[in-house]
């Protein structure tokens, strides 16, 4: 291992580190995309979507909160990174509100989670730059795809909201798993000058 300045411990240890708080919001948000849309789909599927969900949710309490990692010394964010996050987030509200009112013009707001997943994945995207993590670029990216193969699949192959449901769990689980990848890459083993 190559020596790298900062502090190894576990997350548990560092919980007011942006690392592991704005982990454990995005697995909040994660876990809410399962269970605000698995009631959409069959038992068996809503069942198994649940055991997925802890599935992934240990891998995160493993990788976030456990696992030993670097949590190198946070540096001065950029001015300008306050406003990247407001316009983000207004950007974002501001596409749900549009997606849901073309959605209700025609008759579809039955495929409302997949709009949901694609305007938030697209606000993570700049994060990355702003906040200096390359995980929200994955993760932006992820998301807006599976938003948008909610979407069509919702409108184009069924007449029901299982499609864009089952898009948002699976989101959910890629959030919690994503987010669990960018912690267990900072494991000291795993670091790099």
């Amino acid at each position: 291992m190559i020596s790298t300045p900062g502090d190894v411990g576990r997350g548990l240890q560092h919980l007011g580190h942006p690392r592991v708080w704005g982990a454990v919001i995005g697995a909040v948000g994660g876990s809410v995309f399962v269970h605000a849309n698995r009631g959409e789909l069959s038992a068996a599927v809503s069942g198994g979507a649940l055991v997925v969900w802890a599935g992934a949710l240990a891998v995160f309490v493993w990788a976030v909160l456990i696992t030993p990692r670097l949590f190198a010394p946070l540096e001065p964010l950029p001015r300008s990174a306050i406003w990247v996050y407001f316009f983000s987030v207004a950007g974002m509200l501001v596409g749900i509100q549009l997606g849901r009112f073309a959605l209700d013009a025609v008759g579809r707001v039955d495929v409302f989670p997949g709009v949901i997943v694609l305007f938030v994945g697209l606000h993570f995207l700049p994060f990355a730059r702003a906040f200096d993590t390359p995980m929200f670029t994955r993760l932006g990216l992820l998301m807006a795809v599976l938003g948008v193969a909610g979407l069509v699949l919702g409108l184009a192959w069924t007449a029901t909201a299982a499609a864009a449901a089952a898009v948002a769990v699976v989101t959910g689980v890629v959030m919690l798993l994503v987010i669990s990848q960018d912690a267990w890459s900072g494991s000291p083993d795993r670091v790099r000058a």
